[in-house]
């Protein structure tokens, strides 16, 4: 009796402690392994295709053993309940710790499991398509990483190509188009709200008439911000790095995380870039090669760019040779006549570029006739120190930030609307005696001035005509008091 009685008590007692201790050994153990990607023997593979077998779980098992209900396994359990639980936690820790980078197995989000996670801004845009190319397409990462570059270029080039279809037809028009602008800086300055307004309005129609819309030429900065996105997330990948980029090769590269030895792609991206912005300039017209800002930016950032790009992983270098290989492309198809009128694009106007080219090659000609009269009709003088290569460096330096600076300038008052006054042989005239501001202050003190000497006018005509009304009262008084004394007569 007291045997059997002491036997079923031990029983429950040892059925309610298994029950309460795995549930929540279960509910505290499994939740920090379960979103992990190699976990229960699930078979993995690697990046280099070797396939291994991860065992179960230590912490599986062990909440499976703590269901057994028999008499050595809750003494064992009551005797050295802590020890046996430091054993789990150390066992699953250890097999984390022994886990392989290599082989997590590429999926959807493998990156975000290497701790890429970019959130849900553009670059986590840019992994997606990186990722999906990668895994859905069968393509090696730096197949990917091309292949994304040229969907985005592709995604933005119905952009690019209404940017320079308003460019066309802004300068097909740009000669009426500076009448109207400076038509509107005059009335503004004339403070006359009635003719400014007209003005305005007649601007705005223009360009609506023209189906001109600024805004569109903006298009094209579009690509910034994923051109940020895209060096953001595939330098992330390099410098992790990703196995698969230190492992696969492509050409002479054999290591996509280092720079490229020989120089080659950041060479073909400044050179393509310099093509490219030469190519959309003659497209432009002529006159647009030769300003000291287009030749700024034709030269001097494909040269920025090579020296940034030099040392970039390989990975990213062929991103952006990618890009700018693609550029040139758009803008030789851009400027193809057969493509434009496919495309339904503005015609560009020979005429619109070959005045202002005729004229400057004519006030070329006039002031190289004058140099050589000039230079015939003075003395001969003796030659002066030739100049070493150094100072002739800085003289083409100071004179070619001049003309930029002078050529920045022109481009900021005609983007304000205020006509730049210019001599008969084209060069700039003399800026004005009085600033802007002191000649509105001129101006409205010519108008109070003005007024004063209405008023003034005003008065002294109203004190003559009242000087005259009372002297004509007198001599009609004097006459009747005249004609009075005669009656009484």
């Amino acid at each position: 009796m007291t045997l059997g009685g002491t036997g079923l008590r031990g029983i429950a007692r040892q059925r309610l402690t298994a029950f309460s201790r795995s549930s929540r050994s279960m509910s505290s153990f499994r939740s920090q392994v379960s979103s992990f990607p190699t976990r229960y023997g699930n078979l993995n593979q690697s990046l280099a295709g070797n396939l291994s077998w991860r065992t179960a779980s230590s912490v599986h098992q062990l909440s499976a053993a703590r269901f057994n209900s028999t008499a050595s396994s809750f003494a064992s359990t009551a005797t050295a309940p802590a020890t046996t639980t430091s054993d789990a936690v150390d066992t699953t820790f250890s097999g984390l710790s022994d886990l392989d980078i290599n082989t997590i197995p590429d999926r959807i989000g493998y990156l975000k499991d290497l701790g890429l996670d970019y959130g849900w801004g553009l670059s986590s845009v840019v992994e997606f398509f990186i990722e999906h190319f990668h895994v859905w397409g069968g393509l090696p990462w730096w197949a990917s990483i091309v292949a994304t570059s040229i969907l985005l270029r592709v995604a933005l080039l119905k952009p690019s190509i209404e940017a320079v279809d308003v460019s066309a037809r802004m300068q097909n028009n740009n000669d009426t188009l500076t009448r109207l602008r400076g038509a509107v800086s005059a009335t503004s300055r004339e403070n006359n709200p009635m003719k400014s307004a007209e003005a305005k309005a007649e601007l705005v129609q223009f360009l609506k008439d023209k189906d001109i819309q600024y805004y569109k030429a903006f298009f094209p900065l579009i690509q910034v911000p994923f051109g940020f996105c895209f060096f953001r997330v595939v330098r992330g990948m390099a410098d992790l790095p990703v196995p698969g980029l230190a492992a696969e090769s492509v050409g002479w590269l054999k290591d996509l995380t280092v720079a490229d030895p020989f120089f080659l792609l950041p060479l073909t991206a400044a050179v393509s870039m310099f093509l490219s912005f030469k190519k959309t300039a003659a497209t432009k017209g002529a006159s647009a090669i030769g300003t000291p800002s287009r030749k700024l930016i034709m030269y001097g950032l494909p040269g920025t760019s090579l020296l940034f790009m030099a040392f970039f992983p390989s990975a990213l270098q062929l991103y952006f040779a990618t890009s700018a290989l693609f550029g040139l492309g758009q803008a030789y198809l851009i400027s193809s006549e057969s493509f434009r009128r496919f495309a339904n694009m503005t015609p560009q106007d020979p005429q619109a570029g070959m005045t202002i080219t005729e004229e400057k090659t004519e006030i070329r000609m006039l002031n190289a006739n004058k140099a050589i009269e000039i230079k015939d009709e003075s003395p001969i003088m003796e030659p002066g120190p030739e100049l070493s290569f150094i100072d002739r460096v800085i003289n083409n330096i100071k004179k070619s930030y001049s003309d930029i600076t002078n050529d920045l300038k022109e481009k900021v008052d005609s983007a304000m609307s205020s006509e730049v006054k210019k001599n008969a042989d084209g060069t700039p005239a003399e800026p004005p005696r009085l600033s802007e501001k002191d000649r509105k202050l001129a101006d409205s003190y010519e108008q109070r001035r003005k007024e004063e000497d209405n008023w003034n006018r005003e008065e002294r005509n109203h004190a003559r005509r009242e000087a005259h009304y009372k002297a004509l009262e007198q001599k009609t008084e004097k006459a009747r008091s005249a004609s009075k004394d005669s009656r009484q007569r």
